[in-house]
């Protein structure tokens, strides 16, 4: 008597951010995950990072801008592990520090 063997073939669909207007958009993502961080926040971080400066007196400006950019980087470590506590700390640190009210 001969095995018959079924063909299984798995497909994996890539999860990410589907939303273009996020900071942390995946072009080719099939499957929307909720890692997307809020629109509200990405203009807040690019001018936090784009306007930081070392040079004159701006000093208070420059550490805005890197505790910012931490705590963004802190997110998206966190959105990599699935940490929804981490998330939710990062995101109204995020928000606190953009002066964010609807966040």
């Amino acid at each position: 008597m001969a095995n018959s063997f079924e063909v299984l073939k798995v497909v994996l669909k890539k999860h990410g951010c589907s939303n273009p207007n996020s900071i942390n958009y995946l072009e080719g993502v099939e499957v929307d995950d909720g890692s997307c961080i809020d629109e509200s926040f990405t203009s807040c971080i690019q001018d936090a990072v784009l306007n930081s400066t070392l040079l004159g007196c701006e000093k208070d400006d420059t550490d805005k801008g890197v505790d910012i950019y931490t705590v963004y980087k802190s997110l998206l470590a966190s959105l990599k592990e699935n940490n929804q506590v981490k998330i939710e700390i990062y995101k109204e640190k995020l928000a606190d520090l953009c002066n964010c009210k609807t966040c």
